[in-house]
């Protein structure tokens, strides 16, 4: 009988509620991961979906938490040690991408989007890396953006706390790869969630499907597939990578 790649392993997985972590999530627990489905404002989502993996014979619990705020995250991450154990996999997906023209950016725009897109990852890693580190083993996943490669008009913030999260999952790797700690990152392109319609039904949606080798936009559980591969022992050589779904449109 197989045994799925992730059996056994709690996997922490922020912004859970909907969109891509949800669909991380989901895929997790179809691999054999119990869940800790961490949301902000979408609670009914998250303990619906928590529900659902429980049907599937996993264990899944849900918190509610504000990444940009450091006490609650490390709140979070103490409840679900508590709760499940240990943390055998982190995945930083929690953020928001607000538009704003680059010469009409207030440092306090520029301050929220940092503090949730970045800021949240880097408060979450320092978090669970205690406990990963004892054990000698664990994996960091962060959800980062082909923005962060090429940067974009309007989302200058977003763009850039993603190419950090890139640097924080190298720099992690680099410190702690030597004592079984893997940080990677997935860098989707535009993909089929509320967030990413807000582009495919405009005019630049319409240009970038155009542009697209393959034709069309990702789904979330593509998304979600690298990074459950991720999580695995299969990415065992993986350190300080960055997978990029994004159906052909940055061949990096």
């Amino acid at each position: 009988m197989r045994v799925p790649p992730l059996h056994d392993r709690v996997v922490l997985v922020t912004g859970a509620g909907r969109g891509i972590g949800r669909s991380v999530a989901t895929a997790a627990a179809s691999e054999g991961a119990h869940v800790a489905v961490a949301y902000h404002s979408s609670e009914a989502e998250a303990r619906e979906l928590a529900a659902e993996i429980r049907a599937l014979g996993r264990d899944a619990d849900a918190h509610p938490c504000d990444v940009a705020d450091r006490d609650a995250v490390f709140a979070l991450v103490a409840w679900a040690e508590r709760r499940f154990g240990r943390i055998d996999g982190l995945v930083n997906n929690a953020g928001i991408m607000p538009e704003t023209p680059f010469l009409d950016l207030t440092p306090e725009d520029w301050d929220l989007v940092m503090r949730t897109d970045l800021y949240g990852m880097f408060h979450a890693s320092q978090a669970v890396l205690p406990g990963m580190l004892a054990r000698g083993e664990g994996v960091i996943v962060n959800i980062a953006s082909r923005l962060g490669m090429i940067g974009w008009p309007g989302v200058a913030h977003y763009a850039s706390a993603k190419a950090g999260a890139m640097a924080l999952a190298k720099s992690i790797s680099r410190e702690f790869g030597q004592r079984g700690i893997r940080a990677n990152c997935v860098a989707p392109g535009v993909t089929n969630t509320a967030m990413g319609r807000t582009v495919m039904e405009g005019e630049v949606g319409r240009k970038r499907m155009r542009e697209l080798p393959l034709g069309r936009f990702g789904e979330p559980d593509e998304v979600a597939d690298c990074v459950t591969f991720l999580l695995s022992d299969a990415s065992s050589l993986l350190l300080g990578q960055t997978l990029h779904p994004n159906s052909g449109g940055l061949m990096p």
